[in-house]
């Protein structure tokens, strides 16, 4: 009997150590690895994709630049701009300026919360600038980097203006 138990035993220690992980197969480990390394969103490794398109936005003679977003509107938007600047009259309304763009772009809206700097799509035809805070539903366009708030609201002024977008050569 002491003999059956101890087989029996032996045969359930030797089953639980053939449940061991054991390593997984050369191309798996590739696609864990490939997983592992970060998504292309403009920069790699900290430095700055080659791929990151800039734009120009001008307004009562002065020059800022915007980085576009890395998604498919703003790739839209950069196509339209390789054909030629656009200008759009836009207005000011407290914490942006938006105008019309003249034609309409895909939606791709989320609920964001907009900040100082953030260029946005708003019902597929309008533009918006924002020198202040906005919660919203949105397609995110792109990025004015290195502007206060204040020194966006002065960029645009405190009325209609004629902004010109264009690609930054």
């Amino acid at each position: 009997m002491k003999a059956a138990i101890l087989t029996v035993l032996s045969c359930f220690i030797l089953s639980l150590s053939a449940c061991e992980k054991l390593p997984a197969p050369v191309e798996q480990e590739a696609k864990q690895e490939e997983k592992k390394q970060p998504e292309e969103n403009g920069q790699q490794n900290g430095k700055e994709n080659t791929q990151t398109m800039t734009m120009e936005i001008t307004a009562g003679g002065k020059t800022i630049t915007a980085t576009l977003a890395d998604n498919a509107t703003a790739k839209a938007l950069a196509e339209k701009l390789k054909s030629g600047s656009i200008t759009v009259e836009m207005r000011a309304n407290g914490f942006e300026h938006y105008g019309p763009l003249g034609f309409s772009l895909e939606r791709h809206d989320e609920q964001i919360s907009a900040v100082s700097g953030d260029i946005m799509l708003y019902n597929g035809n309008n533009i918006c600038v924002f020198y202040g805070n906005n919660s919203w539903s949105y397609t995110p366009l792109g990025k004015v980097e290195g502007k206060t708030a204040d020194e966006l609201k002065s960029f645009f002024g405190t009325g209609t203006v004629t902004v010109t977008y264009s690609l930054k050569k």
